[in-house]
């Protein structure tokens, strides 16, 4: 039963958080009130990643969430179709719902002592992939200045450097990034100094993700959506995604 990591920047995000990898053990099968399941993680394997992002500095986490965000691979479907489940004592907790690809983890005292397995129950021998992210709190729903932008970007600098006591971004270039969530039909510009430049325009029905590097822009610029954005997230350095798998 794992969690697996994919990227070792994430290591350095999130050190010491310890996850549980039991190599070489086999595949884990439970059958649960006659479903045929698979382990593939246990509890506080995920709940140390939001005890670690507790325990950061205030100041360096102030508006940020931390965020778990998943596909069911190989073609990218929602994850709520595998039906992992927290199989605790009290009955099965899922975590993922329908059409949203936002993971819902229960973050409790009990669950915590009881530290329950995540079973797969669905789509067996598909994993589900997980990427983390820091979705902002936006001041305004349409609207945020490079101003804003950077100090997001200098607050995931502070907290790595404050679990490394290194700067990631400075020799990772992908580092100063930020995801934006445009709705379906509204445009995404950056204006500077009275002139208006097109970002992207998202002419589907489904929302569009587009990377942003603020620091290619003036300070006063301001960024503005003609739709309220989805969500705006602080890429993590190097893509952290986290896959539940379990052990062969």
């Amino acid at each position: 039963m794992t969690y697996r990591l994919l990227t070792g920047c994430f290591i350095a995000f999130l050190s010491c958080v310890g996850l549980h990898e039991a190599h070489g053990a086999s595949e884990e099968h439970l059958i649960v009130a006659g479903r045929h399941d698979v382990r593939v993680a246990a509890y506080q394997d995920i709940a140390r990643i939001y005890e670690r992002f507790d325990r950061f500095p205030q100041a360096a986490k102030e508006g940020l969430s931390l965020h778990f965000t998943g596909e069911l691979l190989p073609d990218h479907d929602y994850p709520s179709k595998a039906r992992l489940m927290v199989h605790s004592r009290d009955g099965d907790i899922p975590l993922f719902f329908g059409q949203d690809r936002d993971m819902h983890f229960p973050l409790t005292d009990r669950l915590k002592a009881e530290n329950p397995p995540v079973l797969q129950t669905e789509a067996i021998g598909h994993n589900v992939r997980t990427e983390l992210s820091l979705v902002v709190a936006l001041p305004a729903a349409q609207t945020f200045t490079g101003i804003e932008a950077r100090h997001w970007l200098r607050q995931v600098n502070a907290c790595i450097r404050d679990l490394t006591g290194v700067i990631l971004s400075w020799f990772m270039p992908d580092a100063h990034r930020l995801k934006i969530d445009i709705a379906p039909g509204a445009n995404f510009e950056a204006v500077t100094s009275g002139t208006v430049r097109v970002l992207a325009s998202n002419v589907t029905r489904e929302p569009m993700t587009v990377l942003l590097r603020p620091q290619d822009y003036a300070e006063d610029t301001v960024f503005r959506s003609s739709k309220p954005f989805g969500r705006v997230r602080v890429k993590i350095p190097g893509e952290a995604y986290a896959t539940f798998t379990p052990d062969r």
